[in-house]
């Protein structure tokens, strides 16, 4: 039985209020398009879009891909002329586009921004009922969707699909999720590149660690990754791991290595031992160096040309390889440092003269992996085998910049610079990406992570900021071809292929399993470490500098400070002459007669002496007088000699100093006696101490009189 309407006003009220709910209803089960220029991931069947191997390239495939947080699988949303979507891939700048006309069964590739109103223009259209998901169509045809054809795994072709051919929760349904990752190479993604390889491949072993299977020259060469580290943060917890990795080294091969037939092999683990003494001033390490390169260079240097006998059962005795002669080079430079003795540089000079004359083109900068001559010491025709690896042009690019710093002659600067120019234009692809030793197996896999190393010294010494540029956009390429995100995330030694979630491949027909391979994997992690992104490239003397932007250090470690600023100091080892080195430092066009360093000692009689370029007595510029502070405090020393320009500058401690910061000196002003006169900002920023911070780290500090907190 109908009721009458007794009160039509209130009927219509009641109406107008359902009516309301309803229309607000609809509007929360409407899904908002995603918005234009936010940074999205986007996903079928729990695989992320991903540009194939990371490419640059116009018309590269985009594929389906386990989640890996990487730039190249994030888009960009833009629009459209026509009010299209259209979207670029974070890391190569490209826009995901249908290769051909529009057509079931068409693939899906990256292009340049023309197909912006053609093939790469697409409609987003939410999926009724599910959250954050959507069907991705063509611009002119709703019909033909985004999606695949088959299950999806990694490697999966994106094509153009009919919907109604497919399963659409599977294969057409996309999720569009908002997702930030970084988007260039810094300290974070440094960090995680080098935990995830000591995470999948550091392992305790008899009497120590060790890294894997990584045999005699695997094993110096991930040693001397170690050591990069270091070098470029000066993190002890480095120190740790190379001694437990050298410990079990010495158990198995024990400590004279003259058994063993290869000289490479001993030199290589000569160059980590010796520049684990540089590092860290334990004997044992010297010592063992010492040791085995003598024997090593009396049995190997009876080749004419000053070169060495690569293996002692080797075919032809009468030949040389770049392999012994270039790390046997740089393994005497740095004996001859650490020694004093000028012998061991004259060997460095005699085999560096007989690599360039038979392994070298001066005029290319390549150099040749062996050579060999007749009886009578003439240069054979046969034996020449002139490939170009990247582990022989590192070694000769660091003999020459080494060799140049000890003499200062202008003909190692050439050769270093042709080395460099050479492998950067011949061993890249056309983005100068690494393009050879593309393997994940065997010696090859190796070689890069050596290369990295020189460059980094190269740039260092001969003041090459393009070339640690290099060396970083290498690394970032690597970390878009690493595997799934995780506490063992690496990166394979073939940087311009995906790494696969079980770290193996097919490679010449075979399966190759490279899970407990890590020599390969290392020289991602070597291109990481040697950016050496912690510090800054040019430094305004003007400006305190902490000693975190150091570039090379001995006997020194950084540590935490226990303070509420946490700024980093450097602790001195138990070895007098310890030093920390700055590069590039721009102390201006006026006389700089003053240094500012915030410094304390934990010895009375503890000194600090500054230098210039090197450590001479010609280029000792300023002593510390009197005892130093037992606390932190900033000190104030004379220079011998005024300074302008840009210079290296080494500050060099007696055991017990500790030191926070350094720059030049001028009238005190401002909230605190040490700080300068600013050059042309008023918007320094200063510690709780009153020093001024280039990069301030977490903590307090202070800006324009006002105290703020880093995080």
């Amino acid at each position: 039985m109908t009721m009458p309407i007794t009160n039509n006003s209130a009927y219509m009220t009641i109406k107008k209020f359902i009516s309301l709910i309803v229309l607000l209803l609809s509007l929360v089960a409407v899904q908002a398009a995603p918005t234009v220029g936010k940074t999205y991931r986007i996903v079928i069947s729990s695989k992320s879009m991903f540009v194939k191997d990371a490419s640059f390239n116009p018309n590269d495939d985009v594929v389906l891909w386990t989640e890996t947080d990487v730039p190249a699988q994030r888009w960009k949303l833009e629009t459209t002329t026509d009010g299209k979507y259209a979207f670029r891939n974070v890391y190569s700048g490209l826009y995901l586009a249908a290769k051909s006309t529009p057509a079931a069964g068409v693939t899906l590739v990256q292009m340049t921004s023309s197909v912006k109103r053609t093939t790469g223009a697409w409609n987003i259209k939410p999926v009724e009922g599910l959250t954050n998901v959507y069907t991705i169509s063509a611009g002119d045809n709703e019909g033909l969707c985004i999606g695949i054809d088959q299950a999806a795994a990694d490697g999966n072709q994106l094509k153009l699909v009919e919907p109604a051919t497919v399963e659409k929760a599977n294969y057409v349904y996309c999720q569009i999720i908002e997702s930030e990752v970084p988007t260039a190479f810094d300290a974070a993604v440094r960090d995680e590149m080098v935990q995830g390889f000591i995470n999948q491949h550091y392992k305790e072993a008899t009497g120590g660690h060790i890294l894997g299977g990584g045999g005699w020259w695997g094993d110096a060469e991930m040693f001397e990754v170690i050591l990069d580290a270091f070098e470029t943060t000066g993190d002890k917890k480095y120190q740790t791991y190379f001694r437990e990795l050298y410990n079990n080294f010495l158990i198995r091969n024990n400590s004279d290595w003259s058994y063993n037939e290869f000289n490479d092999d001993i030199t290589w683990m000569v160059l980590a031992c010796i520049r684990a003494y540089k590092y860290f001033g334990d004997e044992e390490y010297l010592n063992v160096a010492r040791f085995n390169f003598d024997k090593m260079y009396l049995r190997a240097a009876k080749q004419p040309h000053g070169t060495l006998i690569w293996k002692q059962t080797q075919p032809n005795p009468l030949s040389t390889n770049s392999c012994i002669n270039g790390p046997a080079i740089v393994a005497a430079c740095y004996l001859g440092e650490m020694t004093g003795e000028k012998e061991y540089y004259d060997k460095a000079l005699s085999i560096y003269a007989g690599q360039r004359q038979l392994l070298f083109d001066a005029k290319t900068g390549q150099v040749y992996d062996s050579r060999a001559w007749n009886a009578d010491g003439s240069i054979a025709n046969e034996g020449f085998n002139s490939w170009a690896s990247t582990y022989n042009q590192g070694t000769m690019l660091g003999a020459a910049t080494m060799l140049y710093k000890y003499t200062g002659e202008e003909q190692y600067k050439q050769d270093a610079n042709a080395v460099y120019n050479y492998t950067c234009n011949k061993l890249t692809n056309n983005k100068k990406i690494i393009s050879v030793c593309q393997t994940i197996n065997g010696d090859l896999c190796g070689f890069k992570g050596i290369l990295m190393r020189y460059v980094r010294r190269y740039a260092e010494d001969l003041d090459s900021k393009v070339a640690l540029k290099w060396i970083a956009m290498n690394a970032w390429h690597a970390y878009q071809n690493r595997m799934k995100k995780g506490p063992r995330s690496v990166t394979w030694s073939a940087w311009l292929t995906k790494t696969a979630q079980n770290l193996s491949r097919q490679e010449n027909g075979e399966t190759k399993n490279v899970s407990n391979d890590p020599v390969g994997q290392a020289t991602a992690v070597s291109a990481a470490v040697n950016a050496h992104i912690n510090g800054l490239y040019a430094k305004d003397a003007s400006q305190q500098i902490g000693v975190e932007f150091f570039d090379e250090i001995q006997w020194l470690q950084l540590a935490e400070k226990s303070s509420d600023d946490d700024t980093p100091e450097t602790t001195v080892s138990s070895k007098d002459g310890a030093y920390i080195a700055f590069k590039h430092v721009d102390f201006g066009s006026n006389a700089v007669s003053k240094l500012l360093l915030r410094a304390k000692a934990t010895a009375s009689d503890a000194k600090i002496q500054v230098y210039v370029d090197n450590i001479s007595s010609e280029t000792l510029v300023a002593v510390s007088k009197g005892p130093l502070p037992t606390s932190w405090d900033n000190l104030v020393l004379d220079a011998s000699k005024s300074l302008s320009g840009v210079h290296t500058v080494y500050i060099v401690l007696t055991e017990g100093v500790a030191l926070q910061s350094f720059s030049a000196y001028s009238t005190p002003s401002g909230i605190h006696a040490s700080t300068l006169q600013p050059r042309s900002d008023s918007n320094y920023i200063y510690n709780l101490q009153g020093v001024r911070v280039s990069a301030p780290l977490k903590g307090i500090y202070i800006q324009n009189g006002r105290k703020f907190i880093v995080k």
